[in-house]
């Protein structure tokens, strides 16, 4: 089964860190950076982050460029790429950013251990994949982002 081509965008500092001990943000990249991640979450079918990322930042995940934003409308999709959280226990909150910011599908892939009352909640806000037992089977994951269109 083929699955999405995948990069990862990471900054860290010069000694490799990505955040404190404490999983604080650390603002590490400059504009550039941020302008650069802006333009490829724009080119993008999916952007995907573990729940570590959304429990620590927050982050909504969309196309922070109007001009961006403009152009994918143009081209017929929606303004911001899916929005994509791994989170094999469903401990994402209700309220995240990525639930109340910017249009656009947003996928949660859940392990079968997530707590079905949660995951009910979740589905009138996300489509849930489900993928693993324990934790989430990050390849059968990327196989059903694949076959639900995410290139």
């Amino acid at each position: 089964m083929e699955r999405p081509f995948t990069f990862i965008n990471s900054a860290m500092s010069a000694d490799g860190k990505i955040s404190t001990k404490e999983r604080k943000q650390v603002r590490i990249s400059g504009s550039i950076d941020f302008d650069r991640m802006d333009s490829l979450r724009a080119g993008s079918d999916a952007i995907m982050v573990g729940i570590g990322t959304v429990l620590a930042d927050d982050p909504s995940l969309t196309v922070k460029s109007e001009k961006r934003r403009a152009e994918r409308k143009q081209m017929g999709l929606e303004e911001n790429p899916i929005r994509v959280v791994v989170d094999s226990t469903a401990r994402i909150p209700l309220d995240a950013d990525i639930f109340k910011k910017g249009e656009g599908r947003r996928i949660i892939i859940v392990s079968r251990s997530a707590p079905a009352e949660k995951v009910r909640q979740l589905e009138e806000m996300a489509s849930i994949i489900v993928a693993g037992d324990n934790e989430v089977d990050l390849v059968a994951a990327m196989e059903k982002l694949r076959e639900m269109g995410v290139s």
